[in-house]
């Protein structure tokens, strides 16, 4: 059965969004820890580290294998009070 474009995006989105959960804690991770927690393979975690570490959302350190969420963007993760 093949995936249609919009489930194709909810994917996606959906992947991005268990990468932020596991980084929102705000401490370095390895990029093979994440792909063990998310069982999700290299290729599927590392264009997403990427992604964020071009738009400075959060710091990846290629020569260590980890990242770390940049720390104005966790504040804009976590829960609101109002």
């Amino acid at each position: 059965m093949a995936i249609n474009s919009k489930e194709k995006g909810q994917l996606m989105v959906f992947k991005m969004t268990m990468i932020l959960d596991l980084l929102s804690d705000g401490e370095w991770h390895s990029i093979s820890e994440l792909t063990e927690k998310l069982r999700l393979a290299g290729c599927e975690v590392e264009p997403r580290l990427d992604f964020l570490n071009e738009f400075d959302l959060a710091k990846l350190d290629v020569e260590d294998g980890k990242v770390r969420i940049n720390k104005d963007f966790q504040k804009l993760l976590e829960p609101s009070t109002v």
